[in-house]
């Protein structure tokens, strides 16, 4: 069911369900051992979130990037080139200015010991403590980077025209690539390391990102979507599920990255496949509360962190459950997230953006 601009709604409707994701898993930063760095950690953790943070992060920001590079691909067939990057500096690259200029450097400028100067602090802070500088929007930054990188590749990649059916098989292939190239990069660069490559990277996810945000392009160029089995889906989920039950016996079985990299790219490959063919049967129409997410779903991705941070700090000392500070900082995060973005896109200016 395609809408008057040419987007799936199934799709838009997996994008708000990663939104809301990524909201509830900021949300749970300081309930559950994440593995990375929070503002602060409470006291009571709790055990479930290791996992869910773990599912999370093995495809959230991947899909993502696919349904970007998806999404990308009919922006370049309706409009030149020349708009096409008007559009993406407008659009990624003004939140990463404001973002970067008035909000993240002069925070951290504000929590430190200033026993620099705020140029020399600003230089140190997005060189040598990536991705401080750019917070949550390394995402942004990505797919600006992404959209630059495609456009040199695209006179390459268009040589052939010609749409190639979607074969069961193909996945695995995918795999054979994204498994080793995995454990290749994390010798070097493991996981939660990160350089200044002109922007922020954490290289270790570098070849899943970019190569699902190539992915999306071809998809919808192959027109895959349109053809893929919802039995091919549901498969791929099924196969990924059962090594993740079997992870401990795959962790002993082979080295710590070979495993590693093995579970975490199955789990990548059949989430987004089987949450492609789940929400293309049965979530594909909108009703008012989805349609707002979607119309808000950028701006709720920009604001929300900041939302969640005060959230969080708000309940830190209230003597509640730890699970209800967890359901409620997600539930709030996202509704002020979403209205803060409703609102500020009823200026004509900011709609441009946002």
């Amino acid at each position: 069911m395609n809408n008057p601009n040419n987007r799936l709604v199934y799709i838009d409707l997996i994008k708000v369900f990663l939104t809301c994701l990524v909201v509830i898993h900021h949300a749970g930063q300081p309930y559950g051992n994440t593995g990375g760095v929070w503002i602060f950690s409470e006291n009571q953790q709790l055990d479930y979130l290791p996992t869910f943070f773990f599912f999370n992060a093995a495809y959230m920001m991947g899909f993502y990037f696919f349904i970007s590079g998806y999404f990308m691909y009919f922006s370049l067939k309706r409009k030149s080139k020349t708009i096409f990057i008007q559009e993406r500096l407008i659009k990624l690259g003004i939140p990463l200015l404001v973002f970067v200029v008035i909000i993240f450097t002069p925070l951290h400028f504000l929590l430190s010991d200033k026993d620099t100067d705020y140029i020399s602090f600003a230089f140190d802070l997005y060189f040598n403590q990536p991705p401080l500088s750019l917070g949550h929007l390394w995402f942004v930054a990505s797919l600006l980077m992404y959209s630059f990188v495609y456009l040199l590749l695209e006179p390459l990649l268009s040589k052939n025209s010609n749409q190639i059916p979607l074969k069961n098989w193909h996945p695995f292939i995918y795999l054979a690539f994204l498994i080793p190239v995995n454990v290749f990069v994390r010798q070097y660069y493991p996981i939660d390391k990160w350089v200044t490559w002109g922007i922020p990277i954490e290289v270790a996810h570098l070849p899943q990102y970019f190569s699902l945000f190539l992915l999306g392009i071809i998809f919808n160029k192959n027109k895959w979507l349109e053809n893929i089995k919802i039995s091919t889906g549901l498969i791929y989920l099924g196969l990924a599920l059962a090594i993740f039950l079997s992870k401990s016996f795959i962790y002993n079985l082979l080295p710590k990255l070979w495993g590693e990299s093995l579970v975490e790219s199955f789990l990548c490959v059949g989430l987004c496949l089987g949450f492609i063919v789940i929400f293309k049967k049965y979530f594909n129409k909108m009703n008012i509360i989805t349609k707002m997410l979607s119309d808000n779903s950028y701006g709720i991705y920009l604001f929300h962190v900041l939302i969640v941070i005060g959230l969080q700090l708000i309940f830190k000392d209230l003597p509640i459950n730890t699970n209800l500070k967890f359901f409620f900082v997600s539930i709030l995060g996202i509704a002020i997230s979403c209205a803060m973005s409703h609102f500020l896109r009823k200026n004509k200016l900011i709609s441009r953006v946002i």
